[in-house]
């Protein structure tokens, strides 16, 4: 069973946990070989009276439970759950994403608190709304205390965010969106309140009340749409390295991945990922840097030559290597902080929109302070009434709904056509593209080489050839054994051997056979690649393997160059690879061998020709691309940086859904328009009416609520294009001469 003591260690308790009530910890685990109700049974029972508040997911093969560090190790649990041969993975937390959700749970506490006081209140309400005379005095006195009793948790409790946003934003020398918004309710209570002490007065509890409920429904759609993100973002955290297997003496231990330091000696698995960046101690190694570099073919280091961290070891044994940087010293680290970097150069769009923002706030307070003032000096009594009246008329509620609804039914159509928006503001930005940067490996092809083509060249017929090669390959995790995964075979083989760069060999019937590079020079293609099998007489089969060009790709760019988009592809793959590809899809710009500073350097000199790009991508090395584009998508089953900086991901592992979601988000952007026009057009209407004080705050109120009505059910309108997805066209012969 595997060591889980490095778990311990309080460092990587806290990077696979987060904190808790009464000093806890919650952490969540993958588990593999879950299958059933009786499986989740038996993890209960395991886990009983060691953890609080256990959760078993059966779909995801996950399970989250709170533990105390003081009692219990969470080593321990891991065991008990290892020794039940349930095979745990611990997965790494985002304390960020579980304060985002925390925080969702609580703001669905406050909508309730909200929606039942602001209803309660406005029945309490019932003799203001009327006109009878006829209201015993002491019933009319009773219903104003029953409201301010009513309000009170409304107000203080589930008006609390907007209270702690204005603090916020006054203390850093500032005006946000909810400085007008807790005026407004602190100046609706806080007079009802005193009047209804002095027992005379207008009191305006139906007016805070409505503000906070339905503001706070507003901002519940809006973290609902960041939550989108948040949950897949959550699982790509669960994905990071955490440990490392380091040389102790005549014994290897588990350490925290933060333990390792400069000339340490590490293992790294067949399957597993470099931690750190090193020299190599040994022969050879066969490594995928295909998510760092580009390089879509297996790359064979040798010895003291340098390993990258992320890269992946696809050899079938052990490969050891000495530490040269680790932590902030890792390239991978340094590609970290250039996308750091570009990603803290903020638009000159949202320079703009945040001046502007801050104007319209500080003319919405200066307009209610003359309203009033001007108002005191005609009518004292009315003069908070208009006051009011013009910051509930005003207050930015529709204006709040129009942009995270739309948004949000944005987003659900996107879904549905196989595109999740992590970032839902670039849906402004995306129907303004006219230029798309397209990565190659993993992007605009299948990550992974496949067999494309079959040439017989001994005695054997095709499918006893493709039955040895597979018996050959099967179990091995180089991407040439991935080839052959997919086609069974009832072959056993014996005293098998992979050596190092040059292939596998083994014996199956008492004849020894090999699958390898070919004796002879073969021309396959700049996008192929050849193995051979052979016996001891000579070669057997010519297998022709490719990183093959994804289905959907040709239509989607040639959908894109019919739009007027300009498209060019940029790879970190040899010149050949790239041109061959360019060709093919009709691309008529192509750079090879591009580094990360070289992509970004070119997106910024494409950025000061004016142009808006839209870049795809799915490595690492594409991460400071994808942040400093104005628009960025990354696939789905490349790497976790990558995605966690996208605007977009492809959730179908298809680029296919790039045209519709741009038809998408330009409905979305017509709809806010609508709405936005509409909001405008409302406040300039009602201004001047609550300004002379013809608008009673009720009825401000009361407008405003029918107001954000229309924006909402306007921006559900958005709708997905009639043909949601670019039909996928028939992959491309391969006509490569064997």
């Amino acid at each position: 069973m595997a060591d889980w003591t490095a778990y311990d260690h309080a460092a990587l308790r806290d990077s696979v946990s987060v904190a808790a009530p009464r000093g806890r910890r919650e952490v969540l685990i993958g588990v593999d070989g879950v299958h059933c109700s009786a499986c989740i049974g038996r993890i209960e029972k395991l886990l009983a009276n060691r953890v609080t508040d256990l959760r078993i997911i059966l779909t995801s093969r996950t399970l989250q439970f709170r533990f105390d560090p003081a009692s219990v190790a969470l080593s321990s649990l891991l065991a008990r759950i290892d020794d039940a041969g349930f095979a745990p993975r611990v997965l790494a937390q985002d304390a960020g994403l579980h304060a985002d959700a925390v925080e969702r749970r609580r703001m669905l506490g406050r909508i309730g608190v909200a929606v039942i006081c602001a209803m309660q209140v406005m029945m309490l309400a019932w003799p203001d709304y009327t006109t009878a005379a006829d209201v015993d005095p002491g019933i009319r006195e009773l219903l104003r205390w029953t409201q301010a009793v009513v309000a009170t948790p409304c107000v203080l409790y589930a008006g609390w965010p907007f209270h702690r946003g204005a603090w916020q934003a006054l203390r850093g020398g500032h005006v946000s969106m909810d400085v007008p918004v807790a005026a407004s309710i602190a100046i609706a209570y806080g007079a009802s309140v005193w009047r209804t002490i002095a027992g005379a007065g207008e009191i305006y509890f139906d007016t805070a009340t409505m503000f906070v409920m339905l503001l706070l429904i507003g901002r519940f759609v809006e973290s609902r749409t960041r939550a989108l993100a948040g949950t897949h973002l959550r699982r790509l955290a669960g994905g990071r390295r955490l440990t490392a297997q380091r040389e102790s003496g005549k014994r290897i231990e588990t350490v925290p991945l933060g333990l390792l330091t400069v000339g340490d000696v590490v293992w790294v698995a067949p399957g597993e990922s470099v931690p750190v960046d090193g020299s190599l101690l040994g022969a050879a190694a066969e490594l995928d840097e295909a998510l760092l570099t580009g390089e879509s073919r297996v790359v064979v280091r040798h010895e003291a030559e340098r390993l990258l961290a992320g890269s992946l070891n696809v050899g079938q044994q052990a490969l050891r290597l000495r530490a040269t940087g680790v932590g902030v010293q890792t390239w991978l680290a340094q590609i970290t902080q250039l996308l750091h970097r570009a990603q803290a150069e903020r638009p000159r769009f949202q320079q703009l929109a945040d001046r502007y923002a801050g104007a319209f706030i500080l003319a919405v307070l200066v307009m209610a302070a003359a309203s009033a003032l001007l108002w005191w000096t005609i009518d004292p009594q009315r003069s908070l009434a208009v006051a009011l009246s013009v910051l509930v008329a005003s207050c930015p509620c529709a204006l709040s709904l129009a942009v995270p609804a739309a948004t949000a039914a944005a987003s659900a159509r996107l879904a549905a056509t196989g595109v999740l928006a992590a970032r839902p503001e670039a849906l402004a930005r995306l129907p303004q593209v006219d230029t798309v940067l397209f990565d190659k490996t993993g992007t605009l092809t299948h990550p992974e080489l496949r067999l494309v083509r079959v040439h017989v060249t001994g005695t054997m017929d095709e499918h006893e050839c493709l039955r040895l090669a597979a018996a050959l390959e099967q179990g091995l995790l180089h991407p040439i054994a991935r080839a052959f995964a997919h086609i069974a075979s009832d072959a056993s083989v014996t005293d098998r051997r992979q050596v190092t760069g040059q292939g596998v060999e083994g014996t199956i019937d008492g004849r020894r056979y090999r699958m390898g590079a070919p004796r002879s020079a073969v021309d396959v293609g700049a996008t192929n690649s050849v193995v051979e099998l052979g016996d001891e007489t000579g070669p057997l089969a010519l297998f022709v393997l490719g990183a093959a060009i994804r289905e959907d790709a040709a239509a989607t760019v040639a959908g894109l160059l019919a739009s007027g988009l300009h498209v060019e592809l940029l790879s970190g793959d040899g010149e050949d690879a790239v041109r061959a590809v360019a060709q093919r899809l009709g691309i008529a710009h192509a750079r090879a061998r591009q580094t990360p500073d070289e992509k970004l350097q070119r997106l910024r000199e494409l950025q000061r020709q004016g142009r808006v790009v839209l870049a795809v991508g799915d490595g690492i090395n594409d991460a400071p691309l994808l942040a400093a584009a104005d628009v960025s998508a990354a696939m789905p089953h490349g790497a976790a940086l990558a995605q966690a900086r996208a605007d977009l991901l492809l959730l179908g592992d298809s680029v296919a859904a790039l045209a519709p979601a741009r038809r998408i988000a330009a409905q979305a952007q017509h709809r806010i328009r609508e709405n936005v026009s509409w909001a405008i057009a409302y406040n300039l209407g009602v201004l001047p009416l609550a300004m002379c004080g013809w608008l009673a705050p009720w009825m401000a109120a009361l407008g405003m609520s029918l107001s954000s009505l229309l924006v909402v059910v306007n921006a559900l309108r958005v709708r997905g294009p009639a043909q949601a997805r670019v039909p996928a066209v028939q992959p491309a012969q391969w006509s490569e001469a064997v």
